[in-house]
């Protein structure tokens, strides 16, 4: 029975040995394929990069054994017969190792260069990669939290590909290291008779130097964990940074007395990397005190057995500083090979977040048809029984929604929050691809469509829109070189043309003070007719308008209505709001309830209808102004 359960009780343990010993393969395997991608993606992204870094290694790791052996052979011969010739020789062999350091301090520059240079690449290469995400992916919180964590790890942390190219290099430099000591240590091994001493002394070494290499290592673990375990948390701690330093946070911050607590949160993530640095701290202490001790021993020993076989005569003197060098030398090789053989193991999960990101698929199909390009401009739109829901959720935003609307009509949109206004607007710029149901541009779904193409058609102003810390003039044209009439025009269509020309540097003015300390300020109201000028400078056959006036005072309001017809001209206008008085200059009205399309015809038809939303809507507004 005692042997049943001693049974039962050692299964558990091979196991869960066996669990473990799965789980390192495993994580070897991603260690070797994850840093064979990041060596491919660094020849052909780093150009020269990949070559001088290992260049630099090579030399830095070969040099010093060229004084060492040099070095060791001038002794003898000032010990020994001291003749002139080989003193000269000797002497000039060891200064010839000054253009070899030359050469290598020259080949690290040109890495820092080529360092620095792929650094500014993998900029590039994250914002070509957010910027190619489709929409749904880019408003999906996994994919926005992996970005911000993979940013901050790249560029915050150093955790970028140039470290992975650094840790195998220095792999590549401690082996070259480890074989150059065995070489110059080869003639002792070999030659020394007392063969015991030898093995003594290679047991001896080995022990302690397995150690000291088990103490680093852990000591390193021990640290990458702690920044993995931190890195994380200083996602908030720069999030509350970030706000103290925004300007346009401040009103708020002050008004609402909004600092303590800020303050408060900001030292509670200080206070967390505080105690994680200390935990830290506290357990790598024993271990980096006993590996120095065993690496110090080793070198101890190592020094008394060359210093008692040169007194017995068994080797010159130069022969012992050059074995004693070559073995502190091939230790430091097998510390290093140890500690970066841990940052490779860890590091690992950090490349696996990063090619997970670069990885994320583009599900959008960006479709191949050219949009046709129409003189007329007449594009007929069609919904197809279209119905959508946001990733992640079960409740439908829209649908089954079946309209369609030709060029040059003016399509008023109205209906409560959340009723799907907006997602209307988000499907027909295909932001999003429908759940169910299909979207027709002149009998073609619009998934086949060539994306870019496709977005060319619209000129957008959404409720929520952005303006950017550019010139006037660039934020209206969306481009550096832009032709000033057409700004201007937009800007006055706009309601703009008085304020642009007012301005100091006209449409060079830059907004807002991201960027420029002489950046202008603008108002809601101002922000919000740039936002309209730029849909009108666009020139696209679409013009979708979001709550395009929520911002402006009644007098701008009316103003911009009554110009509504020059602002959009002959193009088709979708237009969204909250305020169902502001529609009526629209021929027809789609009310949305619930996701769905509940009434649709002119203002003075859906008003008849005294059971429906639109005149409940309506009503509701209007006995504010009675």
């Amino acid at each position: 029975m005692c042997a049943t359960r001693k049974c039962r009780k050692g299964k558990p343990g091979r196991e869960g040995r066996k669990r473990e010993q799965d789980g390192k393969w495993k994580q070897f395997r991603k260690v070797c394929r994850l840093t064979g991608r990041a060596h491919g993606m660094l020849c052909r992204e780093a150009g020269g990069l990949l070559f001088f870094t290992y260049l630099e290694q090579i030399l830095y790791a070969c040099i010093p054994y060229w004084d060492i052996y040099f070095s060791a052979r001038l002794l003898d011969e000032i010990l020994g017969e001291r003749r002139p010739g080989q003193l000269v020789l000797f002497m000039v062999l060891i200064l010839g190792s000054l253009p070899l350091w030359l050469l290598a301090d020259l080949v690290r520059g040109i890495t820092k260069n080529s360092r620095f240079s792929f650094t500014q690449k993998q900029r590039m290469i994250f914002a070509n990669k957010i910027m190619g995400l489709d929409y749904d992916r880019l408003e999906d919180e996994n994919t926005h939290l992996l970005f911000k964590r993979v940013e901050r790890e790249t560029f915050n942390d150093g955790k970028n590909l140039t470290p992975v190219l650094r840790m195998g290099t220095f792999l590549v430099g401690d082996l070259v290291s480890m074989g150059l000591s065995v070489a110059l240590v080869w003639e002792f091994l070999v030659g020394f008779q007392e063969k015991v001493v030898i093995l003594g002394l290679a047991a001896a070494v080995g022990i302690f130097t397995w150690v000291s290499a088990r103490c680093f290592a852990h000591t390193e673990k021990l640290w990458l964990k702690c920044n993995d375990e931190i890195s994380e948390n200083c996602l908030e701690r720069d999030g509350y940074l970030h706000y103290f330093s925004q300007y346009a946070r401040g009103k708020e911050i002050r008004i609402f007395g909004l600092g303590s607590l800020m303050r408060q949160k900001l030292l509670a993530t200080h206070h967390f990397n505080d105690k994680a640095l200390d935990r830290r701290n506290r357990k790598s202490l024993p271990f980096d005190s006993l590996g120095s001790v065993a690496q110090e021993a080793v070198g101890i020993l190592v020094d008394g057995v060359m210093v008692l076989a040169a007194l017995a005569g068994k080797i010159t003197v130069g022969g012992m500083t050059q074995y004693a060098s070559s073995v502190r030398r091939f230790l430091a090789g097998i510390e290093g090979l140890s500690m970066e053989w841990m940052s490779l193991w860890y590091n690992a999960d950090y490349l696996e977040r990063y090619f997970s990101f670069l990885d994320i698929p583009s599900a959008m199909g960006k479709g191949c048809i050219p949009v046709e390009k129409r003189a007329d401009r007449e594009y007929q739109v069609v919904f197809d029984h279209v119905s959508f829901r946001y990733p992640g959720s079960d409740t439908y935003a829209l649908k089954d929604i079946c309209m369609e609307f030709q060029i040059g009509e003016k399509l008023a949109v109205v209906g409560m929050n959340g009723s799907g206004k907006s997602t209307f607007i988000k499907l027909l710029c295909r932001l999003y691809d429908p759940t169910e149901g299909t979207i027709y541009v002149n009998g073609i779904d619009i998934r086949r469509y060539d994306y870019q193409e496709y977005l060319a058609l619209f000129s957008v102003v959404f409720q929520d829109f952005k303006l950017f810390s550019f010139s006037l003039g660039e934020n209206v044209a969306v481009s550096e070189e832009y032709r000033p009439q057409e700004v201007w025009d937009a800007l006055d269509k706009a309601g703009l043309e008085d304020f642009g020309k007012g301005l100091p540097e006209g449409l060079e003015t830059v907004l807002y003070r991201d960027f420029d300390r002489k950046g202008l300020e603008v108002s809601g109201g101002e922000a919000q007719k740039i936002a309209l000028a730029r849909a009108v400078c666009k020139g696209s056959p679409f013009v979708l308008l979001d709550e395009p006036t929520a911002a402006l005072d009644p007098l701008a309001e009316y103003e911009i209505y009554s110009r509504f017809n020059e602002l959009v001209q002959n193009r088709t206008t979708v237009y969204i709001s909250h305020r169902m008085s502001s529609c009526r200059f629209c021929g027809d009205i789609a009310v949305f309830h619930q996701g769905r399309l509940v009434q649709r015809g002119s203002h003075e038809t859906l008003m008849k209808e005294t059971e429906g939303k639109y005149y409940e809507l309506w009503t509701a507004q209007a006995k504010h102004y009675v």
